[in-house]
C-alpha cells in the first residue's frame, strides 16, 4: 500500500468554513461522529467521522468518492503551515507500520493519504491504538470504536456517492479541509480515567 501524494490535496484558498454538513446523514458510534459533507458547490464531497480526546486532540478521518481516505490529527499545541510535508509513519498496536508522504492540510490539520479505502479501514479496524509519527505530534491514542466508527462512514459514502459508485474527480480537485471541532463544547475526563493524554472525551449528556 502506498501514500498518495498530497500535492493536488493541498488547500490554498478553501477554508473549512466551505465544507458543509448535510442535514440527516449524521450518525455516532461510540465517541465518534460523522456525517456527509458537501463542497463550496454544494455537492457531495466526502464522508468523515471523527473522535475528540481530553486534551483538546481530535482524530479525523475522511473517505472520498475516488476511493481514498485521509487520516489527520489536530492538537491545541501543534500548529503547521499549510502545504508543509512531513515523512509519516502510522501504526496500531498490532502488524507492520504504515509509511508515506503526509502533508499539513492548514494550520490546525496535518497527516496523510492513502489509495484504496478498504485495505486502509482493515488495518485501522484491526487495533486499539493508535499513534502518526513525523508531524509533530509524538501521542497514543485510544480508537476504541474505530470499526464501527469505519463501517458507519464506508456506509455514509455507499449512500451518497450514487450507491458506492466509485466519482473520480479531475486531478486538479482539492480536497476541503476537515471543519475545526467545536473547542468551547464541555468535555470530560470519564470515570477513573483522571486527563491522560490519548483518553477520548465522553460525549456531554443532555
Amino acid at each position: 500500500m502506498r501514500a498518495l501524494a498530497f500535492s493536488f490535496l493541498t488547500v490554498l484558498s478553501l477554508t473549512p468554513a466551505l465544507a458543509q454538513e448535510i442535514p440527516g446523514t449524521a450518525f455516532d458510534a461510540g465517541n465518534w461522529s460523522g456525517a456527509a459533507n458537501t463542497d463550496d458547490r454544494g455537492n457531495f464531497a466526502y464522508c468523515s467521522v471523527s473522535v475528540g480526546y481530553t486534551n483538546g486532540e481530535t482524530l479525523w478521518i475522511g473517505l472520498y468518492p475516488n476511493d481514498t481516505i485521509s487520516i489527520l490529527l489536530s492538537h491545541p499545541d501543534v500548529r503547521f503551515r499549510g502545504g508543509e510535508q512531513f515523512d509519516v509513519t502510522i501504526m496500531m498496536e498490532w502488524g507492520l507500520p504504515w509509511t508515506g508522504v503526509g502533508e499539513a492540510w492548514d494550520e490546525y490539520f496535518a497527516g496523510i493519504t492513502y489509495e484504496g479505502i478498504q485495505p486502509t479501514v482493515d488495518f485501522l479496524s484491526g487495533g486499539q491504538y493508535f499513534r502518526m509519527l513525523g508531524i509533530g505530534i509524538d501521542e497514543g491514542y485510544d480508537v476504541t470504536g474505530i470499526s464501527e466508527a469505519l463501517s458507519k462512514t464506508q456506509a455514509c459514502l455507499a449512500q451518497n456517492a450514487g450507491g458506492g459508485k466509485v466519482l473520480t474527480p479531475p486531478p486538479s480537485a482539492k480536497k476541503p479541509p476537515p471543519k475545526v471541532p467545536d473547542l468551547t463544547k464541555p468535555r470530560t475526563t470519564g470515570v477513573g480515567t483522571g486527563s491522560a493524554l490519548g483518553t477520548p472525551a465522553p460525549k456531554p449528556q443532555p
